[in-house]
């Protein structure tokens, strides 16, 4: 009954499951809620149902207003419409998530020696031109595409908090790492709600807060192996689901900037870092760094790989 009167009262819930066994006077909820191209799915530990609905909900709408600033399939997105000034030598002022992710994703692409670029918009919307039509992009596609990117092309101005794309064209894509940043901010909403312990599950990612009741973390399996975490984000990036296949060959749906097509060697890997941001961006960097080059940068970071 009080699934269908959160959902009637608040619409956007997907869905409400109720778990009735209490440990330690805490009580195991479960809310899921489609964006971003996925479901995402939290699960929480809270003194009662009430107070449970009330805080996936206000997570849910933080989902809800990141997706408006960060999508790139929305036209009306505050992302693609700073795209729409690109190569006007214009400053844009933008809210304070794009500001936040724009820096944070320059920031590592540099660390990672631009393997993980946000700015492989133009060669992304290659990739979903080559996955409906089965055809591979010609070498003129290509490299009209590749020179429209670069990070060195975003420009800040931190006396208004505005940003310049140089380049005419250039389209930014936050695929590798705007779900992780997304789940830190719920996980925000959720501890600011007195939710001390949490997971929340989105499109090949995880972020977890404090160990459930009477355990010693959330049991996640990586590689059919179980372990038991908190406080850390869990990403895994892969070609299992998403791949083209062309002339006998599979092509990954993560783009090498390099080459400006996916990798068709195809794998997987899965790495737990200190938040959600950190693992979404590291699973997509190393899926296209060297192993060496890895190492190094998963021990800086202070990450783990699988």
């Amino acid at each position: 009954m009080l699934a269908k009167i959160l959902k009637k009262r608040n619409g956007f819930l997907g869905l409400f499951l109720f778990f009735c066994t209490y440990t330690y006077g805490q009580a195991r909820f479960e809310f899921s809620h489609p964006q971003m191209g996925t479901m995402f799915r939290i699960v929480l530990y809270a003194s009662d149902s009430i107070k449970a609905a009330i805080a996936s909900e206000k997570a849910f709408r933080r989902l809800d207003t990141l997706n408006l600033i960060l999508s790139d399939y929305r036209e009306d997105s505050e992302l693609n419409t700073l795209c729409r000034t690109a190569g006007s030598e214009t400053y844009i002022k933008v809210s304070a998530d794009l500001w936040k992710i724009l820096q944070e994703s320059v920031k590592v692409a540099r660390l990672s020696d631009n393997n993980f670029d946000i700015t492989i918009g133009p060669m992304t919307q290659l990739w979903r031109r080559m996955k409906r039509q089965k055809v591979l992009p010609t070498t003129k596609q290509i490299e009209e595409a590749r020179a429209k990117i670069g990070i060195d092309n975003i420009v800040f101005n931190t006396t208004n908090q505005s940003v310049m794309l140089k380049k005419q064209g250039m389209r930014i894509d936050f695929g590798g790492i705007g779900k992780g940043y997304a789940q830190d901010e719920m996980m925000k909403v959720l501890k600011q709600n007195h939710i001390k312990s949490a997971m929340i599950e989105g499109g090949g990612n995880i972020v977890v807060s404090d160990s459930p009741p009477a355990t010693h973390g959330w049991a996640i399996v990586i590689n059919k192996q179980t372990h038991f975490l908190k406080k850390c984000g869990v990403s895994t990036s892969g070609d299992m689901y998403q791949f083209v296949e062309i002339d006998g060959k599979k092509y990954s749906h993560i783009l090498d900037p390099k080459t400006g097509i996916g990798v068709n060697e195809l794998r997987q890997i899965s790495v737990i870092a200190k938040d959600g941001t950190s693992s979404d961006w590291l699973s997509t960097a190393l899926y296209l760094m060297g192993k060496e080059t890895g190492k190094h940068l998963l021990k800086k970071q202070k990450a783990i790989a699988f």
